[in-house]
């Protein structure tokens, strides 16, 4: 059993198709049913049944083809490993990041880049626990930074941060004319919230929750930039972590304190536990809990 015969397998699985998956691997059908069925020969089961429906995975084939999809991820991850450890003061460091993140890491890259000016930086916005995971269980990225709270065996998940959310009003909202705001005094507002699946969301509706409010959902976003354009034309009133709203008032604008208990956040930093990570990119790593232990 080799390589080569996982990823035949997998991509037959994938395409539910051997003529497909021929296409794809770049091989003739006849090579390609071979192939499975010398795999078949060697781990002495069947893995695959054809029928009048097309192909189905036997009860061994679905436990082969997990185990298979897992060594074939680690055997691709390794060769990453082995990659970026010839790249000495040098690489690409990729990093998973939410909104938040560029309001406070031009401050640490800064210093960074003054050490390791020959290394380059590739950071893409993921939201979202299953995401997160995925993409460093992929190798998409080295780290993440998130507000998602990571339940994983094999992630290690540091907590960096807690911060409050707070109230993003039009200027000329009667809520800007109030010595004290509370969720109550939201009920019947136009609320602009991020759409389900949003850790963002889970907080800000769990503290509704926890103080018995019904919120008036007008407009659901992906974006925080999106709340913050509607709250500037008076289309409604949206709220946001304090590290994110306090850079984005306007002259249309007003930054209002919410008073609850229940309205804050905790930002992570996750990695992989057993990922082996350049010295440049564990430098960083440490220059992140770094700055934020120094601002307690």
């Amino acid at each position: 059993m080799d390589f080569r015969q996982l990823r035949y397998f997998i991509t037959i699985v994938q395409e539910m198709s051997y003529s497909k998956a021929a296409k794809l691997l770049h091989i003739s059908q006849p090579s390609l049913s071979n192939a499975i069925m010398k795999l078949e020969k060697e781990v002495d089961l069947q893995l695959l049944e054809r029928n009048t429906r097309g192909i189905e995975l036997t009860e061994a084939g679905a436990v082969f083809y997990s185990r298979s999809q897992d060594l074939l991820r680690r055997f691709n991850n390794m060769q990453v490993e082995f990659e970026e450890m010839k790249q000495v003061g040098s690489g690409t460091i990729s990093i998973g990041s939410i909104e938040s993140f560029k309001f406070w890491f031009p401050k640490i890259i800064r210093t960074f880049k003054n050490d390791h000016p020959a290394i380059h930086l590739k950071v893409r916005e993921i939201l979202g626990e299953e995401h997160v995971i995925e993409a460093l269980n992929q190798y998409q990225v080295h780290f993440t930074i998130t507000n998602q709270p990571i339940n994983h065996a094999e992630i290690i998940s540091i907590p960096l941060y807690k911060e409050q959310f707070m109230l993003l009003v039009h200027k000329d909202d009667d809520l800007n004319e109030k010595d004290s705001i509370t969720l109550h005094d939201l009920e019947g507002k136009e609320m602009i919230i991020s759409t389900a699946g949003f850790q963002t969301r889970d907080d800000i509706m769990e503290a509704f929750k926890n103080e018995k409010v019904n919120p008036s959902i007008f407009y659901e976003i992906e974006r925080l930039e999106t709340a913050c354009s509607l709250v500037e034309e008076g289309l409604g009133v949206t709220i946001l972590p304090e590290s994110y709203i306090k850079s984005v008032e306007t002259r249309n604008t007003a930054i209002l304190e919410i008073n609850s208990m229940f309205l804050h956040r905790t930002v992570y930093m996750a990695y992989l536990a057993d990922r082996y990570l350049p010295t440049s990119v564990s430098n960083l790593v440490n220059e992140i809990e770094s700055f934020f232990k120094n601002k307690e």
